[in-house]
């Protein structure tokens, strides 16, 4: 068992009073990338709201530290805007980045029907190669976002650039799955019902998935099928979706986050604070640019 470093309420309050406004304007940053142009997780786009449409143990978590920061925040891997829109409506002005231009636009969408298009924006661009010309006091990675880019370089230039656009001092917090042993050691190919969603309009949402292993890789090779019901049963549609994803140990974790000029600050082992765990789910990483 590895305890966390620093209890959660200590870490932000160590973020609180640097004098700067969480509420400042985010920045306005034209799209560079053309939509409808098979990007990576385009497909993604349309159903991702119904599919995570009950995913929020994360939110409190990366609310609570983007109100004890200062200044805005970036999000990277923003996907539809579903933590970065969090953000927002308590306050806190957000720039969210995917590669997916389609994504992009639904996040920019929903930030206009919520009222919120001056404080969260949302542009497509690549987060290995992003360069802003501005700084943050806070950089989010939700979701497990960093283990989608899947070679140890790719990793690296990620954490490049969080540290590229935080200030001195400034705050990274993401998270990744936990790869415990248990976990690892499962190489059973059977489907499984990974989850039942059911969507405000009383339609259901049933993922099924398998996953394959790579472990000279360290590569986890998920594959969902994606049904939509009516709440009487009725299939109305059915996706198939893949992707790989690579899992990263806490040890290896910490010396990339250290090559890249930060000072880890916590790890736990979930979003309350809590220690790490061989059984934990996640791992959520503060760390600070040094």
């Amino acid at each position: 068992m590895e305890v966390a470093d620093a209890p959660l309420a200590a870490v932000l309050g160590m973020l609180r009073g640097h004098g700067l406004s969480p509420k400042a304007p985010p920045p306005r940053v034209a799209s560079v990338r053309p939509p409808g142009a098979g990007y990576p997780f385009d497909d993604w786009a349309e159903i991702y709201d119904r599919v995570y449409a009950d995913l929020t143990h994360d939110v409190p978590f990366y609310v609570q530290l983007a109100l004890a920061n200062a200044g805005p925040v970036l999000e990277l891997g923003c996907g539809t805007g579903r933590v970065s829109l969090a953000m927002a409506e308590a306050g806190v002005n957000v720039l969210g980045i995917d590669i997916s231009p389609l994504m992009a636009a639904r996040a920019n969408a929903k930030a206009a029907a919520r009222g919120l298009g001056w404080r969260a924006a949302f542009q497509a661009d690549d987060m290995r190669t992003l360069r802003l010309e501005r700084t943050f006091g806070l950089v989010v990675m939700p979701f497990r976002s960093l283990q989608l880019v899947t070679t140890p370089s790719d990793q690296r230039a990620v954490l490049a650039t969080a540290a590229a656009h935080l200030a001195t001092g400034g705050t990274l917090a993401f998270d990744v799955f936990n790869p415990d042993p248990d976990l690892l050691a499962d190489t059973g190919d059977e489907p499984f019902v990974d989850s039942i969603v059911v969507q405000p309009d009383g339609s259901v949402v049933i993922v099924h998935a398998t996953n394959r292993w790579d472990h000279a890789e360290q590569l986890s090779h998920p594959h969902l099928w994606i049904e939509e019901h009516t709440g009487e049963g009725v299939t109305l549609a059915v996706h198939e979706r893949e992707f790989a994803m690579r899992y990263v140990h806490v040890g290896e974790m910490r010396d990339m986050l250290a090559d890249a000029g930060f000072e880890v600050e916590a790890v736990y082992g979930g979003f309350d604070g809590e220690p790490v765990e061989d059984d934990c789910d996640d791992l959520a990483f503060v760390a600070r640019r040094g």
